[in-house]
């Protein structure tokens, strides 16, 4: 009887953990490959009853454009990586793309992730113009592989970035 339980109980986990995996999968699928912005910070996925719900409230607080306060733009950020993390670390890009034709790239930053992750957290991030950021510009934000330099049979050719996600935000 005791073997019953236990097989029981372990067999209810694996349901639970299943049903919630399938919700993390539906998740990813709708916002795959896309870094999404708000001025509020999300809750945890545990925190919402279904995959439905965290996606509503995901676009409900999107945003698009940042207003700057004391001299500073403040966002939260949430990257749903195209494909799992492949290290511990990613480069997040800014590029200035208010014009299209000239992007110009303004600051890498190194952001950790846990390797296999495919969602990437920043809360509170904050720019200033002391960084290169100015009032007016649009960028594009994008989660980089932080693999450093081409590989030595493609020494003199140019390298495309390894891109996870990305998205765009406009600072007033």
């Amino acid at each position: 009887m005791r073997r019953f339980l236990v097989g029981v109980m372990a067999l209810v986990g694996v349901a639970a953990f299943a049903r919630s995996a399938a919700a993390d999968d539906a998740m990813w699928r709708n916002f795959r490959g896309r870094v999404m912005f708000s001025d509020i910070a999300l809750a945890p996925a545990a925190n919402f009853e279904s995959p439905a719900m965290m996606s509503a409230a995901l676009k409900r607080i999107e945003r698009s454009t940042f207003d700057q306060t004391a001299g500073f733009w403040r966002m939260h950020m949430v990257a749903f990586l195209d494909r799992p993390a492949p290290s511990s670390a990613l480069k997040m890009r800014a590029t200035d793309v208010t014009d299209p034709r000239a992007p110009r790239e303004v600051r890498l930053f190194e952001v950790p992730v846990e390797r296999g992750d495919r969602e990437l957290r920043l809360d509170d991030f904050v720019v200033t113009e002391a960084m290169g950021f100015a009032r007016g510009a649009s960028y594009q934000i994008s989660i980089e592989s932080s693999d450093e330099g081409p590989a030595p049979a493609e020494a003199g050719k140019a390298r495309k970035a390894d891109v996870y996600a990305k998205g765009v935000i406009t600072l007033r």
